[in-house]
């Protein structure tokens, strides 16, 4: 078509001549410029219909094989954008390393890595990085400097221990990385390893001894660790007097004649503060503890097997009489448990047991004497560190009940 309008313009300007003069080139060139011109003028004014716009830009966009890669449905992760062919294809040339050198491959991976990381794509990027020093090409600053931007890739991250490696092994082939020190010296920080920091601001500052930045983090630096170490000794304390306090808080039990259990089996038969953690879901965070009178508060639940049903009394006082914590249950002011519809559970008809584990025999309690005064009774065994009262009334169910212990 090119040579039909070449031929077309020598015959129509020219009459046919072929060789042509300066002022004779000049003006065809002034010739055609005219032509132009008043072709333009005399072109009807239409709307331009095939022009991207703002609904189809990143479907127009999605189509080139440049862009594609960069363009996603929203929603779409980073690993779930689809591979125009001929994308695949050209990149498939770029990292082949039957066409590329091992050097070649790595700056081909190292520039993807860096698109990328312009894109905040920081998993691409790191992966790109890392393809590059797979490559193991012989560029040491180069590989120097996929080392530092992978750890700018995981810095970003928030991997700021990969970061610091990396950063190291880019210091390792290139001493006077002064890049790879600022971003070690970052992820340290991050990291609150104030040792690593004042190590690389000291690499640092003998490539730059005037660089103001790293000498006021080092001093930062410095500060923060001196509060580090007071907050660790503080914490050393508080563990040292809880482990005391825990401590203490055995010994009383043990001075107190209560024998200890677990519900569950363990290989060692010693007793720890874990034994004591109550099991019952009610009484969670209501452990034994001292009170300010030196008084071991249990807490203790009340079972009424008749009905399946229990009570959890939080803060028992082992010096309180256990029938003063009966009437707060069921004294003459105090209404009656939903589940007992017959008024059945009143104080003065209630006659209270403990479970004689390794004899399997019921137990009876006099209601007038101390809660220390029944868990001290060397047939009771505090399970779980809950301690537990059977609570029954005269009747069939109770005749019963009872039977099963006895027979």
């Amino acid at each position: 078509m090119a040579e039909e309008w070449k031929e077309k313009v020598i015959e129509e300007k020219l009459g046919g001549k072929r060789e042509w003069t300066e002022e004779e080139r000049t003006e065809l060139c002034h010739q055609l410029d005219q032509d132009l011109e008043h072709h333009i003028d005399n072109m009807t004014s239409t709307k331009y219909k095939d022009g991207w716009t703002e609904e189809n830009w990143k479907e127009q966009m999605s189509e080139h094989p440049l862009f594609a890669p960069y363009v996603q449905e929203e929603g779409v992760t980073e690993g779930e954008a689809p591979i125009n062919p001929l994308s695949e294809g050209l990149a498939q040339l770029k990292f082949d390393p039957e066409h590329n050198t091992p050097q070649e491959v790595a700056q081909n991976y190292k520039e993807e890595g860096i698109l990328q990381f312009k894109y905040k794509k920081y998993r691409l990027a790191a992966a790109n990085f890392s393809e590059g020093i797979k490559q193991k090409c012989p560029d040491g600053e180069l590989n120097a400097q996929l080392y530092n931007n992978r750890a700018a890739a995981n810095s970003h991250l928030g991997n700021y221990r990969s970061a610091l490696k990396d950063c190291e092994k880019a210091f390792e082939l290139k001493p006077d990385y002064m890049k790879a020190v600022s971003r070690a010296v970052e992820c340290a920080t991050k990291l609150k390893l104030w040792d690593d920091v004042f190590m690389w601001c000291d690499r640092g500052l003998k490539l730059d001894p005037g660089e103001q930045r790293l000498k006021q983090t080092r001093l930062t630096a410095v500060k923060e660790k001196k509060l580090q170490e007071r907050d660790q000794r503080k914490k050393t304390q508080e563990e040292k007097r809880k482990e005391s306090d825990e401590q203490s808080l055995l010994n009383t039990i043990q001075a107190r004649g209560v024998r200890l259990g677990t519900t569950a089996s363990k290989a060692s038969m010693s007793i720890t503060l874990s034994d004591l953690e109550p099991c019952h879901p009610a009484a969670q965070g209501s452990r034994v503890h001292i009170n300010e009178c030196n008084e071991l508060v249990w807490p203790v639940m009340l079972l009424y097997p008749e009905y399946q049903e229990t009570d959890i009394i939080q803060h028992f006082s082992e010096n309180d009489r256990i029938i003063d914590q009966l009437e707060a249950v069921f004294g003459d002011n105090v209404p009656p448990a939903p589940w007992d519809q017959q008024h059945k559970y009143r104080l003065q008809n209630l006659h209270v047991f403990f479970e004689d584990r390794q004899r399997a025999k019921l137990c009876r309690v006099d209601a007038h004497v101390t809660l220390a005064q029944t868990l001290s009774d060397p047939r009771y065994q505090v399970m779980g560190g809950t301690p537990g009262l059977i609570i029954l009334v005269e009747g069939k169910f109770m005749t019963n009940f009872m039977s099963k212990y006895t027979g």
